[in-house]
C-alpha cells in the first residue's frame, strides 16, 4: 500500500507555494528584505563553520547564510521538488543532497558539523525515530557545536493551526516534551537554550511606517505572552510555560 505521507511529500512544493513558507524568488530578494530573519545567535558562528541544513526545503536559510559570507553549506531534503527548486535558486557553491536525513546521517562521520539546522522537520518524524535521530545529530556535531531546532509549539492557544495544518505532521511538541527528548538523546539540559525574544521583522527602521510596524509587532508579542500567562493561571497549569509563541526555537550545544 502506498504511504499517503510520501504522496504528499512528493508534491510538497505545492504546499509551500500555497502557504508562502520558506520560498524566495532570488538571493537579491533575500539580501534586500530578509537578512535579519536569521537567528540572532548566528553571530556566534565563525564564517568557516561547516553548516548542515537538515530539511532545507527551497534553500531559504542557505541563501541567507551564503549572503552573510558562510561558504561551507550543505542542504538535505527528502523532496525532489524542493531540492530542484533550491538548485535553481542557490549558487553552485552550496551543496544540495536529495536524501532521507536518517540515511544521510548514517553515512556521516562523527563530529563533522559545527551547526545543524533542523527547522520544522522534527514534527514530520515518526515518534519511534525521534530520539534516535537526535542522537545521530549529536554524534555528527563537533564538540561545542550547535543543533538548532524549530517546531510548532503545542502550548500556543492556536497551536493546532500550525501543528495540524500539514498532513505530514505526526508529532507535536511543547517546551517540556522537546527538552525531554533532547535529554534522552544525550544533550545536557544545561546547554539547551530556548530562544525567548521579541521577533525581528525585515522592515527597516529608516522608513517611518516600517519602524511603526516593528513596534506594533513587539507589542503583539508581549500581549500574546500576557494572554497565555493569564490562561495558565486560570487553569492552574504548573510549571508555567516560558514559550507562548506559535513556534518553539531551541539551541542545543554539544
Amino acid at each position: 500500500m502506498t504511504d499517503p505521507s510520501k504522496e504528499v511529500f512528493d508534491n510538497y512544493l505545492r504546499n509551500y507555494e500555497r502557504r508562502g513558507e520558506g520560498c524566495f524568488r532570488s538571493l537579491e530578494d533575500v539580501r534586500a528584505l530578509r537578512l535579519d530573519r536569521l537567528p540572532r545567535w548566528i553571530t556566534r558562528i565563525r564564517k568557516d563553520a561547516h553548516i548542515l541544513d537538515a530539511g532545507c526545503a527551497t534553500g531559504y536559510r542557505l541563501g541567507l547564510l551564503h549572503g552573510m559570507g558562510y561558504t561551507r553549506l550543505i542542504g538535505v531534503d527528502v523532496s525532489a521538488q524542493l531540492i530542484e527548486t533550491a538548485r535553481s535558486l542557490l549558487p553552485s557553491q552550496v551543496t544540495l543532497k536529495l536524501a532521507d536525513i536518517r540515511e544521510f546521517l548514517g553515512q556521516t562521520p562523527d563530529g563533522v558539523y559545527d551547526v545543524i539546522l533542523f527547522h520544522h522537520v522534527i514534527e514530520h518524524i515518526p515518534r519511534e525515530h525521534t530520539i534516535g535521530l537526535l542522537r545521530e545529530f549529536r554524534r555528527c556535531l563537533a564538540e561545542g557545536g550547535y543543533l538548532s531546532l524549530k517546531t510548532p509549539n503545542a502550548t500556543c492557544l492556536l497551536g493546532g493551526y500550525h501543528g495540524f495544518g500539514d498532513f505530514t505532521h505526526v508529532v507535536q511538541f511543547n517546551e517540556f516534551s522537546l527538552l525531554q527528548v533532547l535529554e534522552q538523546a544525550g544533550f545536557d539540559t544545561g546547554q539547551v537554550e530556548f530562544i525567548l525574544h521579541p521577533p525581528e521583522l525585515f522592515w527597516p527602521f529608516r522608513h517611518p511606517l516600517h519602524a511603526a510596524m516593528r513596534v506594533l509587532n513587539r507589542l503583539r508579542w508581549r500581549l500574546n505572552k500576557l494572554v497565555h500567562h493569564v490562561a495558565c493561571i486560570l487553569l492552574d497549569l504548573r510549571p508555567t510555560p516560558r514559550v507562548s509563541e506559535w513556534e518553539l526555537e531551541v539551541l542545543a550545544r554539544k
